[in-house]
């Protein structure tokens, strides 16, 4: 007759993760507008790129189940085929034998010029630099939640660069999109539970 083991089966199952714990830990990253942000070892890091801003866009509307933010997502892929068409034939021109090369180099001359200052302002504003802030040079953190249709979530960081105090600005995704209020109290509890007092 087979033996009978009395012993409580639940002892050899693991044990439960903690929710308790995991939910009092702060998060350890958040989506941006243009990619991610991560908290690692004793770092801000910011990782943003046109493929990002890709991604963003394609989850946040064209994998949403309502119609009108598939509608955004197509409005913004129209407007960049418009625009890639736009240059494409500019440029055609540009190169056509019988253009005038004065009124050619001025007017790419002029593009690039826009394009340059357009980064440069973003940059100076904070929007393109650092990609790494240590926690401990950070001063201060302020959130704007922003208006829906609007204006975008947004995080400022005040940090300190040497004997200079300088501002890191951070895009949030839209409010428009599924997750956006959650990434935006998501971003906030990240610097909050890190003992930032972040003004909001």
């Amino acid at each position: 007759m087979p033996s009978i083991d009395t012993s409580d089966s639940r002892d050899a199952a693991p044990d439960p993760p903690d929710a308790a714990f995991d939910a009092a830990d702060p998060p350890d990253a958040f989506d941006t507008k243009r990619g991610t942000a991560r908290f690692e070892d004793g770092t801000f890091v910011v990782e943003d790129s046109v493929s990002g801003y890709a991604r963003s866009l394609y989850r946040g509307y064209w994998r949403s189940d309502a119609w009108w933010r598939k509608a955004i997502f197509v409005g913004y892929v129209f407007w960049l085929v418009v625009a890639i068409g736009w240059s494409m034939q500019l440029l055609g021109r540009l190169v056509q034998r019988d253009a005038d090369p004065i009124w050619a180099a001025g007017g790419a001359g002029v593009v690039a010029a826009l394009l340059l200052a357009l980064w440069l302002v973003n940059y100076l504003r904070g929007y393109r630099s650092p990609d790494r802030i240590a926690l401990a040079e950070i001063e201060s953190v302020s959130a704007t939640r922003g208006e829906t249709g609007l204006t975008r979530p947004r995080l400022v960081l005040t940090y300190r660069d040497g004997e200079a105090t300088r501002k890191r600005r951070v895009n949030l995704p839209s409010l428009s999109m599924p997750d956006g209020d959650e990434t935006y109290e998501r971003a906030v509890a990240a610097f909050a539970e890190r003992g930032f007092d972040v003004d909001r």
